[in-house]
């Protein structure tokens, strides 16, 4: 999710209010905080490190684990650290049984073997609504890949959930105040030639805080605002060299400038509407030309078949992208997606776990990796306006959960792909992260406890074997993305155990660019089942489980509980990663109490592909194999 989130003490000092040349005051940036932060000191003071190169990704590892902010300078390629987007559908990598490579490094030849030229046909399981992450209608995943080999940001996220320099060539942390100053990569240019700039990081900060974007009738409003409300100096050194300096701490900043859209050129969208730019391309839409600053642009979307991307040739990386274009071909059916890739009508397939995947290892010439992703299905339950009414009572909904088999789900779907994957029994940290705790179990299916919750608060059953309380029957709409198979599955058994439990479910699927781009951001549903993909930082989980007017910008269900809303504030600030792996799980516990998701699985990934295909390499973060794109070649 994104896309794809707590304890402190005493008040943060800031040494002054003083502006210098070139700084901005807040106004100039239309900042504005609604939420008024707990009181609290920053008790952790992050070491000096003067550490070599051969130590750096050590250092990374442990980093990353322990959730612990670097407060060195950074150069290019020694990165490390942690925003959620939809899935049609963070992380350690976990290497499966169906898994040949997914730890190998990236399938290649040597340099000089490299076949520059060709076009790679990639099947998607989903074609996104339109093609601005920044906006909640816009906000998918497949979208995200797009935008990321077009217009990436400071860092990438490599498959070792390590953070790499981009844009950037080095990036300065300082405390006290805090300050994050970005020294722009002075090869970076945009596709027309322009340099990117500390104007360009500028505008994109005050894009990001234009509220106006929200009120606005298209759009759906911005993703998050976390992190960047906290910015109230901005400061233009130079044209590479920009600083920003934070009100308060925000262990998050790695995450700000980051990934789809992550920088925007100013020069082509100054005085341009935001919420009608960047939807069927990524044009500048003064010239009508693509633009971009990553290794790829957009050239055409033929919307219901395929969209086309071709090498940028002014990219100004270490070398431009070998192949000539990359063809997304989408096929929404998962049965069509997997036989044409295994008839190579297509190269490369990333979908969401499919029964039918299991057989892919075993057939000759295609190559398999996967990982335990940063991706987790969940279903949401609607608490606004548009839902069924009895879903706001929190004994409705952990009756609700106590309906479903999660267990029964998992081994009918994944007892071939991975027969040891386990619920999901935390909406912020995944399984495999050293913070995780159970907070959502005490809600396991037990059909006996539902029932007496339910029949406590006056419900009964109907002669259709459904229950109705207060004269309202348990009758759901059931929202998820049409053509995925193993959806369709999960839900059919979600829905016999719940009918058995008194709960009538109802099949509501829809194509994904209308579920996502129509549906959930209107609230238009009782249940919806999807899946958020992350970064290993818990802070884009605030823009989730906030409540809607205290910074909750992705919160589609209209849930609201103010004190994990002021915990998840809280663990934005907090440096100290033990206390803030604290925070952040008592703000999950409380959502564990109120149960306004049920939390079903951690996904694994699948990237499967022709064995002529190379330099490909599965990223279980929300960036995908894709973060890579420049360095795929065919050898064939």
């Amino acid at each position: 999710m994104r896309a794809r989130s707590q304890y402190r003490v005493g008040p943060i000092i800031d040494q002054s209010d003083a502006r210098g040349p070139g700084e901005l005051a807040p106004e100039d940036l239309s900042a504005v905080s609604a939420f008024q932060m707990i009181p609290a000191t920053n008790s952790y003071t992050p070491r000096a490190s003067h550490l070599d190169e051969s130590h750096v990704l050590d250092r990374a590892r442990v980093e990353m684990r322990a959730g612990i902010p670097s407060a060195r300078s950074e150069t290019e390629g020694t990165m490390h650290r942690r925003r959620l987007w939809l899935v049609g559908a963070c992380v350690l990598a976990l290497t499966l049984g169906l898994v040949a490579t997914a730890s190998a490094r990236p399938d290649h030849a040597a340099a000089a073997k490299v076949k520059v030229g060709g076009t790679l046909l990639f099947g998607a399981e989903q074609e996104p609504p339109c093609l601005n992450n920044n906006l909640n209608d816009c906000n998918n995943t497949w979208g995200a890949y797009v935008s990321e080999m077009v217009m990436p940001g400071i860092y990438t996220i490599l498959p070792n959930f390590s953070y790499q320099l981009k844009l950037a060539s080095k990036v300065d942390l300082q405390l006290n105040p805090m300050r994050v100053t970005y020294h722009i990569n002075p090869k970076a240019k945009w596709s027309d030639g322009k340099p990117v700039s500390s104007a360009d990081l500028v505008f994109t900060l005050k894009t990001t805080l234009d509220t106006s974007i929200d009120k606005a009738p298209s759009g759906g409003g911005w993703v998050s605002r976390t992190g960047y409300d906290l910015i109230n100096k901005t400061k233009v050194i130079d044209p590479k060299t920009v600083q920003f300096t934070f009100k308060q701490p925000f262990a998050g900043w790695k995450e700000l400038f980051l990934g789809a859209l992550g920088i925007l050129p100013a020069h082509a969208l100054s005085g341009q509407d935001y919420t009608k730019v960047f939807i069927n391309n990524l044009d500048n839409p003064k010239t009508g030309q693509p633009i971009g600053s990553g290794p790829f642009l957009v050239k055409n979307w033929a919307k219901g078949s395929q969209l086309t991307l071709i090498r940028n040739p002014n990219y100004w990386g270490p070398h431009k992208a070998y192949l000539n274009s990359v063809i997304f071909r989408y096929l929404t059916d998962s049965n069509t997606e997997i036989q044409q890739v295994k008839g190579g009508e297509v190269d490369a397939i990333y979908p969401q776990p499919q029964l039918p995947l299991a057989e892919l290892r075993t057939t000759a010439g295609l190559k398999v990796q996967s990982s335990l992703g940063a991706q987790f299905e969940h279903i949401d339950i609607q608490l606004g306006p548009k839902g069924n009414p009895l879903a706001r009572n929190p004994w409705v909904r952990r009756a609700l959960m106590m309906s479903i088999d999660r267990r029964e789900v998992l081994k009918t779907l994944f007892s071939k792909l991975n027969p040891s994957l386990k619920p999901l029994d935390n909406v912020i940290y995944l399984s495999n992260f050293p913070q995780y705790q159970a907070h959502f179990n005490k809600w396991d299916y037990n059909p006996k406890k539902a029932a007496s919750l339910l029949e406590s608060h006056g419900c009964k059953k109907g002669g259709d074997g459904i229950y109705s309380c207060n004269g309202t029957r348990l009758s759901f709409s059931f929202e998820s993305t049409k053509g995925n198979q193993l959806r369709e599955l999960a839900f059919q058994i979600i829905q016999a155990r719940a009918k058995a439990n008194g709960f009538d479910l109802t099949n509501n699927f829809k194509p994904s660019n209308i579920a996502f781009g129509q549906d959930l951001t209107a609230g238009t549903w009782d249940l919806f089942m999807f899946a958020w993909s992350g970064t290993p930082d818990p802070q884009g989980s605030t823009a989730i489980w906030s409540c809607p007017n205290k910074g909750g910008t992705s919160n589609f269900m209209n849930y609201c509980n103010t004190r994990a809303t002021a915990l998840l504030h809280q663990g934005d600030h907090e440096l100290d990663p033990k206390k803030r792996a604290a925070i952040v799980n008592a703000a999950d516990a409380l959502i564990g109490n109120d149960v306004p998701s049920v939390p079903l699985y951690q996904k694994p990934t699948f990237l499967v592909y022709h064995s002529y295909v190379t330099g490909m390499r599965d990223n279980a973060t929300n960036q995908g194999p894709f973060y890579n794109a420049e360095d795929w070649w065919l050898n064939k």
